[in-house]
């Protein structure tokens, strides 16, 4: 299920457009305003989204409940 939220304030799963791709990711902020995408697939490296390109994310929303097993 996926909540409604425009700004991750705290660290968690989201739902994101990034560059015009929708992307599930854990993020975490840091320091100076950047965002690091975490992804559970250890197909995909961590990225860091620079303050600078921020303007190329959006939040869709929050993840707040995983069910069963996603492939």
């Amino acid at each position: 299920m996926v909540q409604k939220c425009r700004d991750p304030n705290q660290e968690g799963v989201f739902l994101l457009l990034v560059s015009g791709e929708r992307r599930i990711k854990r993020v975490q902020r840091l320091a100076g305003g950047a965002l690091y995408l975490i992804s559970d697939n250890d197909h995909y490296q961590p990225e860091m989204i620079k303050p600078q390109y921020m303007h190329d994310v959006e939040i869709l929303g929050r993840c707040e409940i995983r069910i069963g097993r996603v492939v």
